[in-house]
Order: structure tokens, then C-alpha cells, then sequence
């Protein structure tokens, strides 16, 4: 038996392998959140957590309070759990700072901090904490601990991470404090370390208490080692340490595709050489490999996988049935992004989640089913039809399924969408749906087939827009570019590449290009690490790929994601031209109209990042005028989206 999969222990709790289910913020109800936690720990996760505040004032409008009304609510979900055999686990979580007027649980309160320094993320004046206010947060910890132990919990977890309260008073650069609880590092630590006390009072000696730290705040305040010096203080009082990277606000990615998987783990190793408690290690554990490594190499006794749950709530145990999984991929559009914005947690690659409690009954008389396309709408709406208990015939004119996904998955960070195509098509055979490549859906075949019910899932094809020169043969979509790969990338990077639209499509295209230069990458890391600024300068050679968008902004379409990407397009030497649009497009070179100056721009290489369009617009009309057949439209065949729009529609379609 690997390591991953024997048992462990945190205290007195026995857990079944080393894989725990770790915090998530979902703003769901607590009934939506006990069977969303039924469901992982049915999926083979040792313990799930669950995140509730330990006060009106310090939780969000939509997170669950730890007040003794919610006592029965708790017990509930313990027992649904446990019913699952596994262990349940509340984090006890103080906002501080990181929230505004009207976003907390008590809508009146204004947020709270060791000193009066506005969150970057919602930029709210905080109030500062008075020393009662402190004292009385410190009781609220504790208060909450034992309604938790009361209700049949297995253990808790203090949030001291993330730039939440608690790992706001350990750094300079949030406390500016000049009492007991500001200064210098002892000082600093004062606050945690009465919270931390305060919850083993209240607890007992005997119940599992796990403290959750970022190592550092990854701004500059603390590090590893000021986070090892709270934690040897505070190691008398708990049974494990759950080590994150950073916070929120720092600019080093902590949970998106740019993170390298288990990319902080090494940060958990630090930690377990100074204690003798167990350590969770934490951030990007999405996979098999990367979390058997860590705890087989000594990282960590056990590894805590957030995401990873909610792209596949069957992780784990797919894992020990060597079962393809859905993986996350790191994009952040359903969790942090919602989250920040106060909606229900979702995944783009899982569209159950939070609809847990829905009955999922299979119809007393299954119909026959044909799914016209097999990009991610259409794998979807084939599985989710098959859990209905419908005959399901899926046909794609492509030769293999996966549609655009395959497109996506050549973009950089982004192979796990790669990883996703195989775990969806693994799924369709357990569910018995008959694929079908290479065929064409008309009208005839359908009245041929004669099924109860159409799903056309058709996709969408680039937009060419109407540009003199469009059709010469130095110009290709974003499209033909990725699907070509490195033998046509190879080709474009002999001269200057100009693309046309800075969405993602664009950005990600040109990001594609410029990581391609393997031989030219390796020198500029060379000049960074040995050359002084004077040289670096000196050297500093032009870009070679431009991007141009007609919007005054790069990337509006990749939200939370966008600072990470034009900051590494900036690194890359890319040029971004905004609020421009192309004219023409000449034999090499490109006419460029920017704030109605006119001007030429060399490009041997012309890449077409302009949108897409739908597709199966003959075939749809067909349907809608024939009237013979039930049909939904799902994914980019209604309207061009993402992968999660694709997906949400496909699940409801079946239903």
C-alpha cells in the first residue's frame, strides 16, 4: 500500500488515509454545504472541512455562524459525515480586515483589523481594535471551539493565514500597533497565541485542535521563520499545523495554474523539521503523483487538497481504483473569484457542485438520446442524460472527442485540460454511452435515428473578421495555431508576429509564442542572474510579438487571472498596443489605426484572436421548423462562453 492511502492520526483522530478535504469557502447554506461535504468524504476523503465564523462580525454575509442556534445544523453534518466515514473538521474564521459595510454576516458591523489599514482586495477603511475587542474576539475563538466539540465535531481548525485576522496581527505591515499587541515580533505573536490558548481551554486536552498558517505573508512583513517561532510557542496546544503559502493580496500566484502543483510544500518541510506534531502540506495538490510524492519524500504527514475535491468529488477514490479524474486546473473562476464576490462556490469543470441536494433518480422510462457535438457540452449533457437513466448516443464530425478543449489545452499552464479530456472519456464508457466519431448529424440522420430527445451541442468556429488581406497566407486564427503546435510555432517565431485581439485567446497565444523561444529564454534567465541593471539594460533586445485590442484594456475577460498575465507578457517582451484597431493587413506588414493616427507596423505573421462565432445554425433552424423532435441547444451552439458556461447548461439540459 502507498503511503498516501495508509492511516494516520491528528490527536486522537484516526483518519482513514492522508488526504484531507481543506477549507473552501462555498457560501452555501448548511444544508447545502453538509451534503456538498457528504459527497467528498464519500469520495474517499479522510476528513472534510468546513469554514464558519466565529462571530457575526467577523464572518460574511452568506457563511455560516457558530452560534448555538446553529448547534442541531452542525450536529446534522457531523452525523451525515461520519455517516460517510469520514471525519469532520470546522475552521474557526475571523475576517479582520478583508471585508466591508453590508458584505458581513452582521450587515451593520464595518470590518475590523490591528490597525486602521485598508484590505487592497476591498479597500474599506477598518476599524481599529480596542483591547477588549481583542479579548472578546479571543472568548468568541473559544466559545466557538466548544459548540463544535458539542455538536459532535471531530476537530478544529484556527485560520491563522491568508491575510485573515489572526496573520493580520503578526505582520508589520497590517499591525502598527504601539500597545501589547504591536511592536515587535513577541509582541505581534500575543493575539494568535491567546486565541490559540483560548480554544484548548475550551476544548480539553483530549480534542483534535489544528492551527492553519501561511508561511509567510509573501509581502514582505513576516517569513518562514517568524511563522516557525509562533508555531514552536503554540505547538504545546495543538495536534497538527496546516501550512499554506501566502496571502490573498501578494503578488506570487497561490492557488491559480500558475502555481507549479505542490508548489509550497517545501514550505510544510521547513515546519516539520522544528515539530513533532503531524503537518499538512497545502496549495495546488490536485493530483496522484504530486501528492504522493510529498508525503513519501518527507514534506508532510498528510496533504490537504481543496480544489482538487471540488473539480471531482470522487477523488480519491478514483485515485485508489486507478479511475481517470477531472483535475483542477487553476483557473479560479468558480471558487476564489465567486467567493471574493460573494456567490456560491462553483467549478467550470464540475457542474454539481452546490447542487448536491438535488434528486439525481433515474427516469422510469429512460429515453434515446443523441448528443450532436463532442466538445465539453456534449460530453457533459451524454453523461448527465446517461445518470437519468437515458439510452445516450453521442456523434461529433471530428475524429476524436474533446472539441475546443484540445485547443485550450495547448495554452500555457493549461495541460490539465488535456488530463480532463481522458477522465471525461473514461466516464462516458463506465456510463455506456455509444460515441460515435466522424459522423456528420443532418436531418436525415436524425429522422433515421428517430430519438426522443436532441441535444445539439455544436460548438463554435473562429471569427474572420472582414480586414483587407485577411486571407492571405501569412495570416491564421489563434485556432489553426495552437492546434499546429511546435512545428508551425516553430515557423512563425522566424519574424514578427502581430495579434489581433487582447482577450485571453489573444494574450494566452502570444504567451504561447514567446515560451516556445526555449534557446532565447534560457539566455535572458542567464543575463538576469549575472548581469548588473546597467548590462541588463544594454542588452535589453526588441519584442518580436505584438498584440493589439481595439478596447482600452488587455484582458478584460480574464478577471482575477489578468494582473498574473500581462505582468508575465510584460516579462516576455510582449508588446500591447490598446485602444487600436488594424486596418489592413499587407504582405508584412500590418496598418494600425490608434486614437485615429494611422502608422505601419512590421509583422511576417499575422494571428487572428477575434472571437468565435456558433456553429449547426442549418441544423437548429431544421429542428425548430420541423417541430417532430424535443431538442435543447447547450454550450458555445447557443451562445460563445467558457468551459463552465458549456458544462452548467449541458447539466440542466438533462434534467
Amino acid at each position: 500500500m502507498c503511503h498516501l492511502m495508509m492511516k494516520g492520526r491528528i490527536g486522537s483522530m484516526v483518519l482513514d488515509n492522508r488526504v484531507i478535504m481543506t477549507a473552501l469557502h462555498t457560501g452555501f447554506s448548511m444544508e447545502k454545504e453538509t451534503a456538498f461535504l457528504e459527497k467528498r468524504a464519500k469520495g474517499g476523503a479522510a476528513a472534510v472541512t468546513a469554514v464558519m465564523g466565529v462571530s457575526k462580525v467577523g464572518a460574511y454575509i452568506n457563511m455560516s455562524v457558530l452560534e448555538p442556534d446553529n448547534k442541531e445544523q452542525l450536529s446534522k453534518m457531523a452525523r451525515g459525515v461520519h455517516n460517510q466515514s469520514g471525519k469532520l473538521l470546522i475552521q474557526l474564521f475571523h475576517a479582520g480586515r478583508n471585508g466591508a459595510l453590508g458584505m458581513m454576516a452582521d450587515q451593520e458591523a464595518c470590518p475590523v483589523a490591528p490597525s486602521p489599514i485598508p484590505s487592497p482586495i476591498y479597500k474599506e477603511l477598518p476599524k481599529e481594535l480596542s483591547v477588549g475587542e481583542i479579548e472578546e474576539i479571543v472568548h468568541e475563538f473559544g466559545r466557538a471551539a466548544n459548540l463544535c466539540r458539542m455538536a459532535g465535531v471531530d476537530g478544529v481548525e484556527i485560520s491563522c493565514s491568508a491575510g485573515y485576522l489572526l496573520s493580520q496581527f503578526l505582520s508589520p505591515l497590517t499591525n502598527k500597533r504601539t500597545d501589547e499587541y504591536g511592536g515587535n515580533m513577541e509582541n505581534r505573536m500575543g493575539f494568535p497565541l491567546e486565541v490559540i490558548k483560548s480554544v484548548r481551554e475550551s476544548v480539553g486536552k483530549d480534542y483534535p485542535v489544528i492551527l492553519r498558517v501561511s508561511a509567510s505573508d509573501m509581502l514582505g512583513g513576516y517569513g518562514i521563520q517568524e511563522t516557525i517561532r509562533l508555531i514552536k510557542k503554540a505547538e504545546k496546544y495543538l495536534d497538527g499545523i496546516n501550512v499554506t503559502g501566502g496571502w490573498h493580496e501578494s503578488e506570487i500566484p497561490q492557488i491559480s495554474m500558475h502555481l507549479p502543483e505542490g508548489g509550497f510544500a517545501f514550505l510544510a518541510r521547513e515546519v516539520k523539521q522544528h515539530v513533532k506534531i503531524p503537518v499538512i502540506a497545502c496549495n495546488r495538490i490536485n493530483n496522484e503523483d504530486i501528492a504522493k510524492e510529498i508525503i513519501e519524500q518527507g514534506n508532510a504527514d498528510f496533504v490537504g487538497c481543496a480544489r482538487a475535491f471540488l473539480a471531482d468529488s470522487d477523488f480519491v477514490r478514483k485515485m485508489e481504483q486507478g479511475i481517470p479524474y477531472r483535475r483542477c486546473i487553476g483557473c479560479n473562476k468558480g471558487c476564489i473569484e465567486k467567493v471574493l464576490n460573494m456567490q456560491e462556490v462553483t467549478c467550470i469543470f464540475n457542474p454539481e457542485v452546490g447542487k448536491e441536494t438535488e434528486l439525481a433518480d433515474k427516469r422510469e422510462s429512460g429515453r434515446r438520446t443523441l448528443i450532436v457535438g463532442g466538445g465539453p457540452a456534449g460530453i457533459e449533457a451524454a453523461l448527465q442524460c446517461a445518470k437519468q437513466g437515458d439510452e445516450v448516443q453521442l456523434c461529433t464530425d471530428e475524429k476524436i472527442i474533446g472539441g475546443l478543449l484540445h485547443v485550450a489545452s495547448k495554452a500555457p499552464y493549461k495541460d490539465n485540460i488535456a488530463r480532463n479530456i481522458k477522465a471525461m472519456g473514461a466516464e462516458l464508457e463506465r456510463s455506456h454511452v455509444r460515441v460515435k466519431c466522424g459522423i456528420l448529424v443532418d436531418s436525415s440522420y436524425i429522422e433515421r435515428e428517430n430519438p426522443d430527445f436532441v441535444v445539439v451541442a455544436s460548438g463554435s468556429k473562429p471569427i474572420v473578421p472582414s480586414i483587407p488581406g485577411v486571407n492571405q497566407k501569412h495570416v491564421y486564427t489563434a485556432q489553426q495555431v495552437l492546434e499546429a503546435g511546435d512545428s508551425l510555432a516553430a515557423i512563425l517565431r522566424r519574424g514578427k508576429i502581430l495579434v489581433i485581439g487582447g482577450g485571453s485567446v489573444g494574450l494566452e497565444t502570444a504567451l504561447y509564442l514567446a515560451r516556445k523561444r526555449k534557446l532565447s529564454e534560457t539566455g535572458e534567465k542567464f543575463i538576469v542572474e549575472f548581469a548588473e541593471n546597467d548590462m541588463k539594460r544594454d542588452l535589453c533586445c526588441s519584442s518580436d510579438i505584438t498584440v493589439v485590442e481595439m478596447a482600452g484594456k488587455m484582458g478584460a475577460d480574464l478577471g482575477g487571472l489578468r494582473r498574473i498575465i500581462v505582468k508575465q507578457m510584460a516579462r516576455y517582451g510582449i508588446e500591447m498596443i490598446t485602444t487600436a484597431r488594424v486596418e489592413e493587413i499587407l504582405e508584412s506588414e500590418v496598418v494600425i489605426n490608434a486614437a485615429g493616427q494611422t502608422s505601419f507596423r512590421e509583422a511576417q505573421t499575422v494571428i487572428l484572436a477575434t472571437g468565435y462565432r456558433s456553429q449547426g445554425q442549418p441544423l437548429i433552424h431544421w429542428l425548430e421548423e420541423s417541430g417532430k423532435f424535443h431538442y435543447r441547444i447547450v454550450g458555445d451552439a447557443a451562445k460563445v462562453g467558457n468551459i463552465g458556461k458549456a458544462l452548467m447548461e449541458a447539466y440542466e439540459a438533462a434534467r
